[in-house]
């Protein structure tokens, strides 16, 4: 027995060997992967791992591991599969190496602002337009008699004879595709005003599908918005939250920007010449954006030097805010005049200028102040990284202005003062249905701002290009050299998703539009950088990038989010058409639906809402908060100490390798002169 026991034994492995199992040497081959070494080196090392003696893990160990390595392996089939079909992969990588990887998170966000108005289409699509189109064409019919009962007149009208009287002012005869025709696409006007595009379009009913349910066209009108907004919101904190996760990585090594860019920044898995030269290219670009953001640092001013900058920049600032506000008075006065001569009688080519003379003035200012405010920034003597901030300052100040000059002219237009019983203010002209009129011109700015960056593009920008490829000249070097800025870029496309934004509550299709805008978008801006623009003297990081691009989505997305809310909370439905005519409020549909649903619901949304619930939740929040400030800015001075401990520990190791050198050199001479003495002893003898 004793002799079988001692046979057992000694078949045992060696524990003191202090093997590894299969689960670790696994972990440890994945994460050669991620090792910044040559690929002959991870080969080495992942074939000396395989080749090492490991411990069979046995039981529940085993299959959990084994189901570990399926998923792992089946995720990164499902990201090989993913990738060959992701958009635009191509074009990504020949504009990271023409314009850096900054730029590619510009076009991978129109990508996402792609994706997300592709989402909202398919949400207005199922929810609103498809059930109301169905049930509103097979109930038409009715309005005539009703005009006939009713009249024309806009004094003492209920609110069934302001839609009647609105209905025949809309009701025209469909033409043939003519001149005409192609106008009313062109303008939002005519025969489309009656089509699911509209708000003016969708009633103010209710219909039954059976037993099932009812389906209210108020309620899925108000719930297909509120869900875009909410999931836009959703996807834009998720990618805010993840690129300031990067950027505060960034930021701990801001000091080692040269170093990284040579020591890490190559791809080690690129296998093609092509790919190698676009990789050199764009590490090349950022290190040359780094050397001119650093050039500043060593210009040496003296006091008068500084004076004359303030002085130039604040007579500059002075000029900007005077420029804003001459565009922001004329877009005004071109609102109303426009809207007087329309009342008269003119011909048809001169009222299809009148339609479009506020969007044309609107985007015409957003093109020319930002050139000239480009002029301003070459005396302004600042450097590369301020430039960038104050460019986007001036651009966001000009088009949220305009904005909000053309957004408080339409209120003062429709808040104008009416009787109760009149359909529309007659004091002012106001629209019938005034939500209509919103709808029309956020769509005719959208038809105008995409089809001025299109022509802009092909018929000046290009031009522009081909004199500076082909002509040395330093006239055309200086003047028509174009350099890409990447916050204009970004601009130009949020400004679009504003517009849809805006407009969508009053033009249902208009995330439609805005999915085509962007995908245009996408081929006018990649053709501008890769042909276009030279080399731009600022390369950004793509953290950088990021979470500049979401924080000013994220600002946009809160200002359209409040005149929204302002909208469909402080402004009384129009009288003669859509959903909610005849409310006092848009909000009364959702009010009203909270009253129909079972009891206990309603109560717990009191219950949610009220002072005792909202006023301990917020002290148990804000004490959640200041903990997890506290951890972080204890963790944040145990990083300080720790990088101190690295920092000695660093010294340390010096110092030793320092003796130890200093001992290997002192043995090599008493070996040196013990060999000597020895040849000497031997020389004598």
């Amino acid at each position: 027995m004793g002799c079988n026991n001692e046979i057992q034994i000694s078949l045992m492995p060696d524990l003191s060997e202090n093997l590894s199992n299969e689960e670790l040497v696994w972990e440890e081959i994945m994460k050669i992967k991620t090792m910044p070494i040559s690929m002959a080196h991870k080969k080495e090392l992942k074939a000396k791992l395989k080749s090492a003696d490991a411990f069979r893990l046995q039981g529940f160990q085993q299959l959990k591991w084994q189901k570990r390595k399926i998923c792992n392996c089946l995720k990164i089939k499902w990201l090989e599969f993913y990738n060959k079909f992701n958009l635009w992969s191509s074009s990504f990588k020949k504009i990271e190496g023409h314009c850096g990887a900054g730029v590619v998170e510009f076009f991978l966000f129109i990508k996402l602002l792609i994706f997300l108005n592709a989402f909202t289409m398919v949400v207005v699509l199922i929810v609103l337009i498809f059930p109301s189109v169905y049930w509103v064409e097979s109930k038409e019919g009715t309005a005539p008699d009703l005009w006939n009962e009713c009249g024309s007149s806009n004094e003492s009208a209920s609110i069934e004879c302001c839609s009647a009287i609105y209905e025949n002012t809309t009701r025209i005869v469909r033409p043939r595709v003519n001149m005409h025709y192609i106008m009313d696409i062109i303008q939002g006007t005519g025969w489309v005003e009656t089509t699911p595009m509209y708000y003016s379009y969708y009633p103010n009913q209710q219909f039954s599908v059976g037993k099932l349910f009812t389906y209210h066209v108020p309620l899925a009108y108000i719930v297909s918005t509120i869900s875009y907004f909410i999931l836009f919101f959703l996807i834009i904190v998720r990618k805010s939250i993840k690129g300031f996760k990067q950027r505060m990585v960034e930021t701990q090594v801001q000091y080692y920007l040269y170093s990284n860019s040579i020591f890490i920044g190559w791809d080690f898995c690129i296998n093609n010449k092509i790919s190698a030269i676009l990789k050199q290219k764009a590490i090349f670009n950022e290190l040359r954006s780094f050397l001119i953001a650093d050039r500043p640092k060593f210009e040496n001013r003296n006091r008068s030097k500084q004076i004359n900058i303030i002085i130039i920049r604040l007579l500059i600032s002075f000029l900007v805010i005077a420029l804003i506000g001459s565009a922001c008075f004329s877009v005004y006065l071109i609102f109303y005049y426009s809207i007087k001569l329309l009342q008269r009688d003119q011909t048809f080519m001169w009222a299809f200028l009148l339609e479009f003379a506020t969007p044309v003035a609107i985007t015409f200012y957003n093109i020319v102040l930002p050139i000239i405010f480009d002029v301003f920034l070459k005396f302004e003597n600042r450097s590369m990284y301020q430039e960038t901030r104050l460019c986007i300052l001036r651009i966001i100040c000009v088009r949220l202005s305009l904005l909000v000059v053309l957004l408080g002219s339409i209120y003062k237009l429709i808040n104008c003062v009416r009787e109760k019983s009149q359909c529309a203010s007659a004091l002012c002209s106001s629209p019938l249905c005034w939500e209509t009129y919103v709808g029309k011109i956020m769509y005719k700015l959208l038809i105008v701002d995409v089809a001025c960056k299109i022509g802009i593009t092909i018929l000046i920008s290009c031009p522009r290009s081909i004199l500076v490829r082909h002509f040395k000249n330093n006239f055309f070097q200086v003047m028509c050299k174009q350099e890409l800025n990447l916050a204009k870029h970004v601009l130009d496309v949020i400004y679009i998703q504003i517009i849809v934004w805006l407009g969508s509550f009053y033009v249902a299709l208009l995330p439609v539009l805005g999915l085509i805008s962007m995908v245009i978008m996408f081929y006018i801006k990649r053709f501008s950088c890769i042909i276009n623009y030279s080399l731009a003297q600022k390369v950004y990081s793509p953290s950088r990038a990021h979470s500049m691009i979401m924080s000013m989505l994220l600002m946009s997305y809160v200002l359209c989010l409040t005149t929204w809310l302002a909208a469909v909370s402080k402004i009384t439905p129009s009288r003669s058409c859509g959903p909610f005519k005849g409310l006092p409020s848009v909000w009364k549909v959702l009010i009203d639906y909270i009253r129909t649903i079972p009891s206990w619901t309603v109560t717990c949304y009191e219950i949610l809402f009220s002072v005792n619930f909202v006023v301990p939740l917020i002290f148990i929040l804000s004490c959640i908060v200041y903990y997890y400030h506290t951890v972080m800015r204890s963790n944040k001075k145990m990083i300080v100490v720790l990088r101190k401990q690295l920092v000695l520990e660093g010294h340390d190791k010096q110092f030793l390798l320092n003796r130890l050198s200093a001992f290997i050199k002192q043995q090599d001479r008493r070996r040196k002169a013990t060999e000597n003495n020895g040849e000497i002893d031997v020389l004598l003898s």
